[in-house]
């Protein structure tokens, strides 16, 4: 009978060791931190002020030389297209700016691909003042070769957009290829979408030649989707998130007192 008393007590007393070392109920646990959100708030706290910034992400990875059906018909190969597109771009808001001259407005076009040597996301007309005649030659410049880093490309935007102090930030994504390198992303996507809100970017992905649908977890964390299989397309998606969302965009008035 001591024998059994004995034991008893033995593993009473390790089941309350093994419940003291125990971590506990979930709720009491402090909220893990994810580094990507760490990452995408590093210029967080720079001042703000009204006015529109984007920066406009064009995929010039391998697969751009393949061709599509352009405007007028022809089969051309994406990146002439999509440079193109890229300089209208920048004309569409040097035209904006020019209409509202009030207003602060900025664009950057960047290119992203993987390369041997070099980042993977270059920034190839400066975060700035559109200028669509100085940009053009930059932007005719881009050749496609290597592969498609989309997750870590809107990490540089994101970061560069925040730099400016401009309160409305735009990241748009014009690409024709699955991510093969760094970040996925619907990973930075989803980082984004649980930051606070006054510090997130708009996000917005132009499939081009490529199935939208693989981009379902950047439209869940609330980017926009749209997609595009020719020049005409391009163009046509292009003006509408142009005009009808990050140029659209006015300050919210002030509440009556």
């Amino acid at each position: 009978m001591r024998f059994y008393a004995k034991a008893i007590v033995l593993v009473s007393g390790l089941s309350l060791l093994a419940a003291c070392q125990s971590p506990g109920p979930v709720a009491d646990r402090p909220p893990e931190i994810n580094p990507l959100e760490v990452t995408l708030r590093t210029h967080s706290a720079v001042a703000r002020q009204d006015g529109i910034a984007a920066a406009i992400l064009m995929d010039t990875s391998g697969s751009m030389s393949g061709s599509v059906t352009d405007l007028d018909g022809r089969q051309r190969p994406k990146i002439e297209i999509a440079r193109r597109a890229a300089v209208d771009c920048v004309r569409q808001f040097e035209e904006f700016s020019r209409k509202n001259a009030d207003k602060k407005v900025l664009v950057g076009i960047y290119e992203f691909s993987a390369r041997d040597r070099g980042p993977s996301c270059r920034q190839v007309v400066r975060l700035g003042q559109p200028d669509s005649i100085t940009a053009a030659p930059a932007i005719n410049a881009m050749v496609p070769s290597g592969g498609t880093p989309i997750g870590d490309a809107m990490i540089q935007a994101k970061l560069d957009l925040d730099l400016t102090g401009i309160s409305r930030r735009h990241i748009l994504v014009i690409t024709d290829g699955q991510n093969n390198r760094g970040y996925s992303p619907g990973d930075v996507a989803n980082a984004l979408s649980r930051i606070p809100e006054e510090e997130r970017a708009s996000l917005y992905f132009i499939a081009f030649d490529t199935g939208a649908d693989q981009f379902n977890a950047v439209k869940e964390a609330g980017g926009l989707v749209l997609a595009a299989s020719s020049g005409g397309d391009l163009k046509q998606t292009l003006d509408f998130v142009l005009t009808g969302k990050i140029l659209a965009e006015q300050p919210v008035a002030p509440a009556a007192k």
